[in-house]
């Protein structure tokens, strides 16, 4: 999740399980810093199409979170209650910032080709690379 293409909160999964069941975990791991006390969740959840499952609307709609996450191409079925409106334009801007800091965390060669194949020794590399391109990047 990015904030103006800058990290948020990060997670990592097995490469077998489902991106779109992750949403919940992530959101709970959610910390913006605001000056005072940190905000828990954002106010808006960009996500791409893998992340369209009914439990996460029903999840985010229950923290009332607004949620900017574009529906499957196969989706025929129409679904009960108001339509969702999604602000394409706004949608594409947020992707772009995520594609640009997934580039950036690419940079890293320890983390795009993984030599390190214990989770918590992986995810603290995310995690000091997520640093290290705040500090370049606020500097």
């Amino acid at each position: 999740m990015t904030e103006g293409s800058l990290p948020v909160a990060v997670d990592i999964s097995s490469g077998r399980i489902h991106e779109g069941t992750r949403l919940v975990s992530l959101m709970e791991s959610v910390s913006i810093d605001t000056g005072h006390r940190p905000r828990k969740r954002p106010k808006v959840v960009y996500a791409d199409t893998k992340h369209a499952t009914p439990l996460n609307r029903i999840y985010l709609d229950k923290l009332h979170v607004r949620s900017q996450i574009p529906d499957p191409p196969q989706e025929t079925k129409k679904r009960p209650g108001r339509p969702r409106v999604l602000d394409r334009e706004t949608y594409h801007g947020v992707r772009y910032n995520v594609e640009r800091f997934f580039g950036w965390l690419e940079n890293f060669r320890k983390v795009s080709v993984r030599y390190e194949r214990l989770p918590n020794v992986f995810l603290g590399l995310v995690r000091l690379a997520c640093v290290m391109i705040l500090r370049r990047v606020l500097k």
